[in-house]
């Protein structure tokens, strides 16, 4: 205390840290490693109740209760706004009661369809807690830390599956010593309902909640809808993870090991994929993240198809952590790349998850067991898990050619150089050649909402290509020229009053028709690179998508107006509306002064420019360190560089002159 009576902040810790922020932390910690408790607990229970059947009889059963776990999450996520409303600490007590009653009462009716429509009951009553990581951290943390607080939950929720994992296998051990084999899953059930009491006992301590709660948009419309290639990796490794849950309990009982090694599986996959999203990025700090993501996923792929030919469990029990190990890092690389799409890479986990254990247990009960010779058996199991491992794999691959940022730069150089710590660049000289005669210029333009840094970017992409000896035109919109200001002056002064939507996309074709013609078609045709700060795309986004006009109309009277220009090279810097307009120096011109419905659908327009022609747009986020930035858009814009010496030049001595600085 100081001698004014205030309790001075501890300085370790979280920013926006509260004391009930921290209790509701702990109750958050509590319910997450129930519901990941259930998952073994409840499956475990399915898989005794089918004892009499062959281990692989069993997996329908065991995919049965694992994909009405999930349903909820993926099928009725839109419930979670209505539940908003109500009083909170009363939904989340509620919520863990309910699930405490239907676990107890698992082992006490003891039937197979019980049992599953419990697993669908438990699910549902966990989407309340889904309001706690997406609203009710981040209005206790307050504005300037909600993104923080909502990381903070998330860390919580996730971090808790691994204690949930070892937990498991312990218990497991515990009551395959002392309960006979029509009870073994009872006390995994018991445990568990008595954590989700103590996760009421926690919400009924923590003072006021804040009510309300963000639309959540059905997982299955947001992953049709918001498709991206980050988005196909992390389906693809969701599938693969999906595919070792779904079977791990009857290859654990193959192999002899029963529940115990089940557990043990779950919890190497748990501690795997922990440790890859939390730390794995961190060991190729200055490594691309697509690349990154690229790796992981092939990697998690091969993985699995050792893991599936495999009949030692400590041997599968470390594959499934290396596996959880590529599919984190995979995770942690895709929100890196596109994090403004992280609703999609949930959507695509869920669902992928979901598929896996729908439909995978049936087809491995299906294909029954081989006998390849006296010494191997192949078992549906395993045919799951390859199956799994080729998805993943093809998806990868796929979406690693779609994003890959470093074309052109060798991936082996550029592996051992980040091992090193180190960032691989090549000679300028030895990056990708253009596919357009030197002669010919290039046009660069840097796009995004405001505050995104745009203007910083292009400003350093400029410096570093001046260095390297090229000629650089550096410009902007509007009012690059002596009209333009003019232009410029009328359409963001916020004094300029009543101008309707169809004379401000007029103004500003008019400002870019003279841009084109006196700036940057000169500079190219003199074989100039041009970095523009703005170009036709903000009038896409904000004319057409933030004032709702026809995107189509503005397209084509920019592309009467620009001659057909199109950059070479579209550099986004994406951030959050609000964030970016808090970098913004006062007073707000007059389209920084608009609502933030307005920037939202601004930024939405962007991502569906982007979206449009992957090739030709760079996608950045534009909260990562401005170093990290600047060496992306530099690795982009090689690839479309001239060559140094003009065509010709080798036209007139039939050899390649010496260059010298």
């Amino acid at each position: 205390m100081t001698r004014t009576g205030v309790t001075r902040p501890d300085p370790a810790a979280p920013p926006g840290d509260s004391p009930n922020l921290r209790r509701l932390r702990t109750a958050l910690a509590l319910s997450g490693t129930g519901q990941w408790l259930s998952v073994g607990a409840l499956t475990a229970m399915a898989g005794v109740l089918a004892r009499d059947d062959a281990p692989l009889d069993r997996a329908p059963a065991i995919g049965l209760v694992l994909a009405l776990l999930l349903a909820p999450a993926v099928l009725l996520a839109p419930l979670v706004p209505v539940v908003g409303r109500l009083d909170r600490r009363t939904v989340l007590v509620a919520a863990d009661l309910v699930r405490l009653v239907l676990l107890v009462s698992v082992p006490l009716v003891d039937a197979q369809v019980w049992t599953a429509v419990a697993a669908f009951l438990v699910g549902l009553a966990a989407l309340p807690w889904t309001t706690v990581v997406t609203t009710t951290a981040p209005a206790l943390a307050g504005a300037e830390h909600a993104e923080h607080a909502r990381t903070a939950a998330l860390r919580t929720v996730f971090g808790a599956a691994p204690v949930a994992g070892v937990l498991f296998a312990v218990l497991s051990l515990v009551a395959d010593a002392v309960a006979g084999a029509a009870t073994r899953a009872d006390l995994v059930l018991y445990v568990t309902a008595a954590v989700f009491l103590a996760s009421a006992i926690a919400v009924v301590t923590l003072g006021d909640l804040p009510r309300g709660a963000d639309p959540v948009p059905s997982p299955l419309a947001l992953l049709f809808r918001n498709g991206s290639a980050a988005g196909l990796a992390v389906l693809g490794l969701a599938l693969a993870g999906g595919a070792i849950v779904a079977v791990a309990q009857v290859e654990a009982v193959t192999l002899g090991a029963g529940n115990p090694g089940y557990g043990s599986v779950l919890a190497g996959l748990a501690i795997g994929v922990a440790f890859g999203a939390f730390e794995g990025p961190r060991v190729l700090a200055v490594f691309s993240r697509v690349r990154l993501l690229g790796l992981a996923v092939p990697a998690g792929a091969l993985l699995l198809l050792v893991l599936a030919l495999v009949h030692n469990l400590v041997v599968v029990v470390f594959l499934a952590g290396f596996f959880g190990v590529a599919a984190g890092i995979a995770w942690s690389a895709a929100r890196s790349v596109v994090p403004e799409r992280i609703g999609h890479l949930r959507s695509a986990a869920l669902v992928g998850a979901l598929v896996a254990v729908a439909v995978l247990p049936p087809v491995a009960a299906a294909v029954g067991t081989h006998r390849v010779n006296d010494d191997y058996v192949f078992t549906g199991a395993q045919a799951v898990l390859l199956t799994g491992a080729v998805l993943a794999a093809l998806l990868g691959l796929v979406a690693l050619r779609r994003l890959d940022d470093r074309r052109g730069i060798p991936l082996v150089p550029d592996l051992a150089a980040a091992l090193r710590g180190e960032r691989y660049t090549p000679p300028l000289e030895e990056a990708s050649r253009p596919l357009r005669p030197a002669e010919r210029g290039v046009f660069v333009a840097f796009e995004g909402g405001e505050g995104a840094g745009k203007t910083t970017q292009a400003r350093l992409a400029a410096i570093w290509l001046r260095d390297h000896g090229y000629d650089v035109v550096t410009t902007h919109e509007p009012g690059a020229t002596k009209i333009g200001m003019r232009l410029r002056a009328m359409l963001l002064d916020r004094d300029t009053t009543g101008l309707s939507p169809r004379a401000e996309t007029l103004l500003y074709a008019a400002d870019r028709a003279d841009h084109v013609a006196n700036v940057i078609l000169p500079a190219m045709a003199r074989g100039a690179i041009v970095v523009s700060d703005r170009f036709v795309d903000s009038s896409l986004a904000y004319q057409g998508y933030g004032r709702k006009q026809p995107v189509e109309d503005i397209a084509k009277l920019n592309g009467w107006a620009t001659q057909g220009l199109v950059p070479d090279l579209t550099v986004l810097l994406m951030v959050q509306p609000e964030a970016g307009l808090r970098r913004l120096p006062a007073p707000a011109d007059r389209i920084e002064s608009e609502p933030a419905e307005f920037h939202e659908r601004v930024r939405d327009g962007f991502l569906a420019l982007a979206e449009a022609e992957p090739d030709r747009y760079l996608v950045l986020d534009a909260s990562r360190p401005q170093s990290e930035l600047s060496r992306q858009i530099q690795d982009r814009i090689r690839e479309i560089l001239p060559d140094p010496v003009p065509a010709a030049a080798e036209d007139v001595t039939s050899t390649f002159p010496a260059i010298t600085d």
